[in-house]
């Protein structure tokens, strides 16, 4: 069973900080200094478990009148699931409730056609974080 929701104690972020350890730092190489901005308490965050297991994950950090989706990560072996439509798909709700108008993200290049079935559409040319090719995508809320 999938259970996907907002990130309420400690060691559900725990389990969090381990997914995104795991996907962006060893499988990806984003040196960690990047991976871990400084900005976690700052932001929502939500947790995808299958079958008890640490799957997935994401944030959502707000500014005036919009929000910024980052750190969607779920692990190699429960990809291509749903599991990551189904965290960003949370994030947008979460977003709305907050009475955002847009929401913004740097996605990676190979997610592009990940985010614009979801809604999100491209916004300006590819550029460069940690080592890895990425787009902005907005969606009007």
């Amino acid at each position: 069973m999938v259970v996907i929701k907002k990130v309420g104690t400690k060691d559900e972020m725990e389990q969090v900080y381990g997914i995104r350890r795991e996907v962006f730092i060893e499988e990806q190489g984003v040196p960690e200094d990047i991976e871990m901005d400084g900005r976690d308490d700052e932001a929502v965050h939500v947790l995808a478990v299958v079958d008890g297991e640490p799957a997935g994950c994401g944030r959502l950090l707000f500014g005036d009148s919009e929000a910024r989706i980052g750190r969607v990560a779920v692990r190699k072996k429960m990809r291509r699931c749903g599991i990551g439509e189904g965290i960003c798909k949370l994030l947008i709700a979460l977003a709305k409730d907050k009475g955002a108008e847009r929401i913004v993200l740097d996605a990676q290049l190979t997610a592009e056609k990940f985010y614009s079935r979801l809604g999100f559409e491209r916004e300006g040319d590819v550029f460069m974080e940690a080592g890895i090719e990425h787009v902005r995508m907005t969606m009007k809320i």
